[in-house]
């Protein structure tokens, strides 16, 4: 089977040269102008090996190789550049590019090179890279709210480590949150059975469960109906304990439940809602620190907080962690 390349060179003449050369020594050859126009092949793992230019994209020389790293550390990387200076090789070096190729090149330097690049393929290193890098995109695309970005991703990690009981309990949570409750309840009980303790690097699948079990009639939405205007908001710190004892005995009205779950280090997309006749709840992917949580909090409402019993926050700080946040 012909090895499938693809080529990022922002330069047009320079582009369709490198996929003649490329396409007549028997690749299969896709040729882009940038990471961006290539991006939905990329994610898809189409690719055998990549040849890029050093100036590519829109940053400073080797932004984009940088990029691609960060993103594909499985995809070989063969850079091509009139700059490739011994600083510039040295950062190749520090990013494990496969080779480096000065221009201009004569076609049959070309053919080395790449073949070169593909001998030099690490699988076992590269599928653990690429584990980590699909892991830490499913968990970005989740946290945004992406949840067909996050299944991209997910199909990367599963290849690159099948049977992963982190990957299968991600892969619940996207169903939780796209309302597919059976889907995630199955999810996460084949997490668990795959490693009783795939809960410590979250998210938690047992915790997965007492949400399931706790929506009832509520279903997500975009935003929260007007029966949900103004009602209290009820900070949920021990998920298992809280949603197992039910909606608050003395609510005398609709109640917001809201969780928090720490998908990303930077997360801080929408939250993601459910609403039903006289319940609703806000799962909101962030920490439980104050600063951050007020902030989520300030885009949810403005009932009051409370907290269920046995709490171990502080009610006030994180009512004036929400003041501050409305004043920004």
């Amino acid at each position: 089977m012909s090895r499938r390349i693809v080529v990022i060179e922002p330069d047009a003449s320079g582009r369709a040269l490198l996929h003649r050369v490329l396409a007549a020594a028997g690749y299969v050859v896709e040729a882009f102008a940038s990471m961006g126009e290539a991006r939905l092949l990329l994610d898809d793992g189409a690719f055998d090996l990549g040849l890029v230019d050093q100036l590519a994209g829109d940053g400073a020389p080797l932004a984009e190789v940088r990029l691609l790293r960060a993103r594909y550390p499985r995809l070989p990387l063969l850079v091509t550049g009139t700059m490739l200076s011994a600083p510039a090789l040295l950062e190749l070096l520090s990013l494990d590019v496969a080779e480096a190729l000065p221009k201009p090149f004569a076609p049959p330097e070309l053919r080395d090179a790449v073949a070169r690049a593909l001998r030099r393929a690490a699988p076992q290193q590269l599928a653990s890279l690429e584990f980590a890098a699909a892991m830490a995109a499913a968990r970005r695309a989740l946290a945004d709210g992406d949840g067909t970005r996050a299944g991209q991703a997910l199909a990367r990690a599963w290849t690159a480590c099948p049977l992963d009981a982190e990957v299968t309990a991600l892969e619940a949570l996207r169903a939780e949150l796209e309302g597919r409750d059976d889907d995630a309840a199955r999810g996460y009980r084949a997490a668990i059975a795959l490693g009783p303790d795939a809960h410590a690097a979250g998210p938690s699948p047992y915790e997965g469960l007492a949400r399931l079990a706790a929506y009832g009639d509520a279903r997500p939405v975009s935003a929260w109906p007007s029966r949900f205007a103004g009602v209290p908001l009820r900070v949920i710190d021990e998920p298992l304990r809280d949603l197992d004892a039910g909606a608050p005995t003395d609510a005398d009205g609709p109640i917001i439940d809201v969780m928090t779950l720490a998908l990303d280090e930077g997360s801080g997309g929408a939250a993601h809602l459910r609403a039903g006749a006289h319940r609703a709840f806000a799962l909101v992917p962030c920490d439980a620190r104050p600063e951050r949580l007020g902030a989520a909090l300030a885009r949810l409402g403005d009932g009051p907080l409370r907290a269920p019993p046995g709490a171990t926050f502080d009610v006030g700080l994180l009512a004036a962690a929400r003041e501050r946040a409305r004043e920004r």
